[in-house]
């Protein structure tokens, strides 16, 4: 890492604050189950009702009539009690005032709960045991402390922010990998991370790619206003210059801001053909609101981790000037196994778990245990301990991704060229949205707009192979 300027890692600091952000909720929905000023949620062993699974007004998309192993799955019948139980783990911040990604755990707790009632893992019972960093350099450290005394083998999809490098560190320590969880500047070589995706820093990094795709060149930047935020404008310039783009307008929003429309104003009056949105969830969808109410014809591209389709119903018109990027396609799409997927984690019966309502960021808790339990299945390890699980990873080569991502498949312990080394699977997709397409009798969906190749656009950049890539 001490290749890369030190004012460059400041710039890539902001992003990463920026993508977390763009991955909170600002709901306060999260059942009966209340976890907020938990440090450590507790566990979940979803044995006890496995038999229940599925069996919820949550079959929606086939009546509860699956043929799983058409689809990449497998249906075993419920997971033993009678066995130790598998014990994964997750760590991020809950209810903090700066992110909420509880959808993380809930998520993480409802597909536990699904797989267990086909099987489990090779036949134990996944437990949940979750801790709530608070967003807190030590109670982040306190976590990883809680994580491995609770017998933790492996976390998914961890979100924390906070002293990633430290939190790296105690998790490999410990001999706890990590699976599907966000990767930061601090930890991009971190060889006992095991990322399905390149996290929300690289959404940030690759959202002028989806508008040049589109033909839009001249981007007025809506972003954050920190210090080192400053600097974003002139990142994208030197990562995206060669291709003809220009960011001619950067503005930034400060806190308690609460006319939304001068900031479209002033992308607009800078004659900026489009606009990227590079604020928190809140923000972000008060700047699309205020382009509604404008009626600006200005493109927008933002982060599908910030808008559910729910979100986006509410946007109108604005809608079909959007793009939304992220490595895999959003909840309502027409992906076979995503029937699976929305059934497992609507049957929590919490409305952020619904379809409509559903986020990347929450999805990602379903696809990292899916690829864990489909290498323990497929690999079979003779025990289910930290040394035989991270070992598996190190071994596993193209583990199939149900059509998630395309054609491609995901090899755990790929390392990229150049500084960012752990950075998952290479396909990312943008979405745009057609007012007649359908989902479940609702008018507008999303329909995919391009994909981009992650190495592609970093090949050449202080974060990518040297070229020719």
């Amino acid at each position: 890492m001490s290749t890369i300027p030190a004012r460059l890692l400041a710039v890539i600091a902001v992003f990463a604050l920026v993508a977390a952000a763009c991955g909170s909720g600002d709901d306060d929905q999260t059942g009966d189950d209340d976890r907020s000023g938990e440090a450590a949620v507790g566990e979940t062993t979803a044995g006890d009702t496995a038999d229940a699974a599925g069996e919820t007004a949550a079959d929606d998309d086939n009546g509860g009539d699956t043929d799983y192993e058409a689809l990449g799955l497998w249906d075993d019948g419920p997971c033993d009690g009678s066995l130790d139980p598998f014990v994964v783990g997750n760590l991020s911040p809950h209810e903090s005032p700066v992110l909420s990604l509880i959808d993380h755990v809930v998520g993480l707790e409802a597909a536990a709960e699904a797989f267990n009632a086909r099987g489990g893992a090779n036949g134990a019972c996944v437990e949940v045991v979750a801790c709530d960093d608070q967003n807190d350099f030590d109670q982040a450290l306190e976590c990883v402390r809680e994580l491995d005394d609770a017998g933790v083998v492996v976390t998914l999809n961890d979100a924390g922010q906070i002293a990633q490098a430290e939190v790296s560190a105690a998790f490999a320590e410990a001999g706890i990998p990590r699976v599907g969880g966000n990767v930061s500047n601090l930890d991009w070589d971190d060889q006992n991370a095991y990322p399905i995706g390149a996290s929300g820093t690289a959404m940030t990094f690759l959202m002028p790619e989806a508008m040049l795709l589109e033909g839009t060149t001249d981007l007025g930047l809506v972003r954050v206003d920190l210090p080192a935020a400053g600097a974003m404008s002139s990142f994208f310039e030197s990562l995206y210059g060669d291709d003809g783009v220009t960011f001619p307008v950067d503005v930034p929003v400060p806190a308690g801001t609460t006319d939304y429309t001068q900031f479209v104003l002033a992308v607009e009056d800078g004659n900026a053909s489009g606009m990227v949105i590079a604020l928190g969830e809140q923000e972000a969808v008060q700047v699309v609101r205020a382009s509604q109410q404008l009626g600006s014809d200005l493109p927008i591209v933002a982060s599908l981790g910030t808008f559910s389709y729910e979100n986006v119903t509410e946007f109108g018109d604005t809608a079909e000037q959007m793009i939304f990027l992220w490595a895999f396609p959003p909840a309502t799409v027409d992906e076979p196994v995503y029937q699976v997927l929305r059934e497992d984690l609507a049957a929590s019966d919490q409305e952020t778990m619904q379809p409509e309502n559903l986020k990347t960021g929450t999805m990602m808790s379903w696809i990292s245990l899916y690829a864990l339990l489909r290498m323990i299945r497929d690999e079979g390890p003779s025990d289910l301990g930290r040394e035989a699980i991270t070992s598996m990873l190190d071994d596993a080569e193209d583990v199939p991704m149900l059509g998630i991502f395309g054609d491609e498949t995901w090899t755990p312990a790929f390392n990229y060229p150049g500084v960012w080394q752990r950075a998952g699977m290479d396909r990312w997709t943008y979405w745009k949205w057609d007012p007649e397409a359908e989902w479940h009798g609702n008018e507008g969906n999303f329909v995919l707009g391009g994909e981009i190749s992650f190495s592609e656009v970093l090949c050449g950049s202080p974060f990518g192979a040297p070229e020719p890539c």
